[in-house]
């Protein structure tokens, strides 16, 4: 798939994500009590969306299981792997994969973290933890972050840019976003087209 493919799948990726999005805000409107819940289904929604479109791009030696998987050996619960397309699941009972067979751990997000600046490099230094503790044991299997939207465009001066932050505290794992979830308007263009070239070319070394 070419880059001006990858480019229309980004369009298409943010529109679905528009879409699912406005539902999910009507929901909460009519149902504030219930705010937190469709936040969670708002979250699996989007780790499905990216699982789609993230499998139908690598070639067939690969594939991506079930959302909300784990590496045998560790409590973490990661949105998505990415394993070897023979792999299968260690126990009989729990989406768990062999750490010889997993190539990604994928942490993905809708709108990023929300909290202050120290809130903010508490929640990613978690992220990154996970990342590391695994990699203590077993450094092939690669990670990255993901969000559909961060926030990029600070109101002053003085304000977080969230993306940028995120990405300084992840160093140096990658992180992927989409758009600015200030100004919806304020897309990255090329960044699927990067991601998917990331994620194969790693898988290819």
């Amino acid at each position: 798939m070419g880059v001006n493919d990858l480019e229309e799948v980004q369009k298409e990726i943010i529109k679905i994500f528009n879409d699912f999005s406005k539902e999910i805000e009507f929901h909460k409107e009519k149902e504030p009590q219930n705010k937190l819940k469709w936040n969670k289904y708002k979250g699996d929604v989007g780790v499905r969306i990216f699982r789609h479109y993230l499998e139908s791009s690598l070639n067939s030696d690969y594939k991506i299981p079930e959302p909300y998987a784990y590496i045998e050996g560790f409590s973490i619960e990661f949105d998505l792997l990415i394993v070897s397309k023979e792999a299968k699941t260690t126990e009989k009972y729990t989406n768990v994969y062999d750490p010889k067979d997993v190539k990604f751990g994928i942490e993905i997000k809708v709108h990023g973290v929300y909290g202050g600046r120290k809130e903010l490099k508490k929640a990613i230094q978690r992220i990154k933890s996970n990342f590391e503790e695994v990699n203590n044991s077993f450094p092939h299997i690669n990670f990255l972050y993901f969000t559909f939207e961060e926030v990029m465009t600070p109101k002053r001066k003085t304000s977080i840019n969230y993306l940028t932050e995120t990405i300084n505290c992840l160093n140096p794992y990658k992180v992927f976003c989409l758009r600015d979830s200030r100004d919806p308007d304020i897309i990255i263009k090329g960044e699927w087209s990067k991601l998917v070239d990331y994620v194969k070319n790693t898988l290819e070394k």
